[in-house]
């Protein structure tokens, strides 16, 4: 990759707003004529990091971290200074100078280029559509939803015609687009025998935007009885739908102002709230929240506040009990403030603002309780608490969800559930916050260690291959080597670490070994065979045999997610320490502590959502191996 000239770097820094793109990972406030937020490049508590748009800088007064909106951009999204440069002359629509990139990059920003040209040119085409005269019926369908044409607009909402091929014949006849790039973003289908038909039709059409309000995919509501009654755009190159939230492009400013964020099940019900004023609405792509949908809610939040909102039916109850679960464990350590809102009669937002002002929900909003009080009240819904085998079902089911609380927490909701048991008796309610005391305890120590013990088992095996790998896979063992001092990593497993340390030894003696598969086997095996007892323990390691066969046909996988599960060892007993420690601060009320401990329990807690899917992706591919070796 050549350098790049330095007019279009220097015409990249007066395009770009620090204080846009920094807003994108920090809540910024206004203070004089500049802005302050958390530090992202450390474990900030108070506003340490200024942003000064006249100067164009960023600088954080605690860990000394600054620079420009490039320096920015390189920290935060990992890219190289020539990578952040262009990374944000796309944002700000700058030309680039050719033969700048490499050819394979240049063909890559290219087709995603292309990519949002056409799907642009499909939003227009089907907002042409709901204005002529195929889009009679959607727009009464709007107009029975008391859209205005104003918010018609900022959505850009459309309507996809009936007919089989009617975007492809503006597209593909007339605009002379590739049918190949409309089927890549999602707009066509391929017809088994050849050609290809629109995907979306007879569906009012909802572009999805990413944070730039560039479209990236649609959802298609049927007007008819046509199944499914919502249809999303398929995964592409630019939609992933657990990374996309509804709406956020034009909440995020809102949420910012009100400091939460009011998560929703439907589309119509983010565009009614936003009509009605209620602009920190957004909705998840109709699954439960991920991790990385919470991560981008959040940065605009600085007291983490999340709503959520779901319908009160069935599905809505088994929509909210997901999202709840996605962000439960972050909710116990406080790092949400999570609530959940239902309304009324059963009705979502959308319903319930067509018959009440919009301050009325308001008003239901600052009132919705928090997650606990949420599930305390799920649990006790329909129970008739009078006959034993319902108030069994509750007490169990209660003391299992308050098992899970740390120390302050727990002491407040049993006493608070011992009173909703006892219903209004205060000598049973006694009795019962005494029992239940006594029942979270022993569920506490009690729990089946199954768990514990499958991880244990796998962490066994994990470490098995990788020794397998390094002593059979002479092209491996720097690699092993090197990245296990690199991570710190250590053999949990007694007759693991003995051969571990016998190789360094040899290996230290004598380092050509290392590059000679048999000789490094015929120095150990040599060890072993005057020591029955060590014999006895690491011949299985030494000798391959059947039973490994399968395992180490991808050694690459093998190695790669035996590492990850010897570091996920490693960082679930780090974050089991700091919640025990952050459970004995909070009790205490040493709440600076507290947050100390909180913020390396959240650090321990991602690292390990990322080696729990490293090492998922690595197994399911193994399984694929595994499966295909035996039909052959």
């Amino acid at each position: 990759m050549s350098s790049l000239p330095p007019e279009f770097i220097q015409l990249v820094r007066q395009k770009a707003d620090i204080v846009e793109v920094v807003a994108e990972k920090v809540v910024l406030r206004k203070r004089g004529q500049n802005f302050v937020g958390l530090c992202p490049f450390h474990d900030d508590h108070k506003p340490s990091f200024h942003v000064s748009p006249s100067k164009q800088i960023y600088k954080c007064f605690a860990c000394g971290a600054g620079g420009d909106v490039i320096r920015f951009v390189m920290e935060t999204e990992r890219l190289s200074f020539a990578e952040a440069v262009r990374w944000l002359a796309r944002r700000y629509h700058v030309p680039e100078p050719k033969g700048s990139f490499s050819p394979d990059y240049e063909r890559q920003v290219l087709r995603q280029e292309k990519l949002l040209e056409v799907l642009a040119m499909a939003a227009d085409f089907y907002r042409h559509a709901l204005h002529s005269p195929v889009g009679s019926a959607a727009r009464e369908y709007l107009h029975s939803r008391r859209l205005s044409e104003e918010t018609c607009q900022q959505f850009q909402i459309g309507f996809a015609p009936s007919g089989w091929q009617s975007l492809y014949e503006y597209l593909v006849n007339q605009k002379r687009q590739p049918v190949k790039l409309l089927e890549e973003a999602g707009l066509l289908v391929p017809r088994q025998g050849g050609g290809h038909y629109d995907r979306f039709r007879n569906r009012i059409m909802l572009p999805i935007f990413d944070l730039q309000g560039r479209v990236i995919g649609f959802a298609g509501r049927a007007l008819g009885e046509e199944q499914p009654k919502y249809l999303n755009s398929p995964e592409t190159e630019l939609f992933n739908k657990s990374q996309v939230v509804y709406g956020l492009n034009f909440a995020r400013e809102a949420i910012a102002k009100a400091d939460q964020v009011l998560v929703v099940e439907g589309y119509f019900d983010v565009i009614a709230l936003h009509q009605a004023g209620i602009a920190y609405a957004v909705a998840a792509m109709g699954t439960a929240l991920t991790p990385h949908q919470v991560k981008a809610l959040l940065r605009y939040t600085p007291s983490k506040r999340v709503i959520l909102n779901f319908d009160a039916d069935r599905a809505g109850l088994n929509a909210a009990l997901r999202a709840v679960q996605a962000v439960e464990e972050q909710a116990r350590r406080g790092e949400i403030e999570l609530r959940i809102l239902t309304l009324p009669a059963g009705k979502d937002a959308d319903e319930f603002l067509r018959q009440h002002p919009a301050s009325q929900l308001e008003a239901l909003l600052a009132q919705a309780p928090l997650w606990l009080d949420w599930r305390i009240e799920q649990v006790l819904a329909g129970r008739d608490l009078s006959q034993a085998a319902d108030f069994q079902q509750a007490y169990q089911a209660l003391v299992q969800l308050l098992a899970g609380l740390g120390g302050q927490w727990r002491s407040l909701y049993i006493h608070k559930v011992s009173e909703l048991l006892s219903r209004g008796n205060a000598r049973l309610s006694r009795n019962l916050e005494e029992d239940l005391r006594r029942a979270v305890r022993q569920y506490r120590w009690s729990k089946p260690q199954q768990p514990a013990a499958d991880r244990g088992s796998k962490l066994l095996q994990s470490e098995s291959h990788l020794l397998q790998i390094y002593l059979h896979f002479a092209e491996y063992r720097r690699e092993i080597r090197q990245t296990l001092m690199e991570r710190e990593l250590q053999f949990s497993f007694r007759p693991h670490r003995e051969l571990w340390q016998r190789i360094l030894e040899l290996v230290s003696a004598q380092p050509e070994l290392e590059d000679e598969e048999e000789g490094l086997l015929t120095a150990l095996r040599t060890l072993c065979a005057r020591d029955d007892a060590l014999n006895e323990r690491l011949s299985h390691l030494l000798w391959q045999d059947e039973t490994t066969r399968v395992a180490l046909m991808r050694p690459r996988l093998v190695v790669r997610a035996a590492l990850a599960n010897m570091e996920l060892e490693i960082r679930q007993k780090r974050y089991r320490y700091w919640t025990q420690l952050w459970e004995q601060a909070f009790s205490e009320g040493n709440t600076t502590l507290a947050a100390e401990y909180q913020a390396s329990i959240h650090q321990e807690y991602q690292a390990i959502l990322a080696l729990q899917r490293q090492v998922q992706l690595n197994l399911e591919d193994l399984l694929e191996t595994a499966l295909a070796e035996e039909w052959t």
